[in-house]
């Protein structure tokens, strides 16, 4: 996993620290952005290793209470499988 960039960790949240805001599993918490339940980070930060691109995902506090809301206004915040 990169390393946050101390610059924007003191600016924003990481994916992590969202999440445990939330009180979200890592794959609920990427299941619901990957659907668009949640909005788009506030902002992605690339990050290169040799051949491999890693994208960096950060939070602010706005993005926290939207998805807080969105929690709440649904009917079960937990996921569920479909049938």
């Amino acid at each position: 996993m990169p390393e946050p960039k101390l610059e924007l960790a003191f600016k924003y949240l990481t994916a992590t620290q969202a999440r445990k805001r939330l009180g979200l599993s890592r794959y609920q918490f990427d299941i619901r952005i990957e659907r668009g339940i949640f909005p788009r980070p506030t902002h992605v930060d690339t990050v290169k290793r040799g051949d491999i691109t890693l994208h960096v995902r950060y939070f602010d506090e706005n993005w926290v209470k939207i998805a807080q809301a969105i929690l709440v206004n649904s009917a079960n915040p937990t996921f569920h499988r479909q049938a």
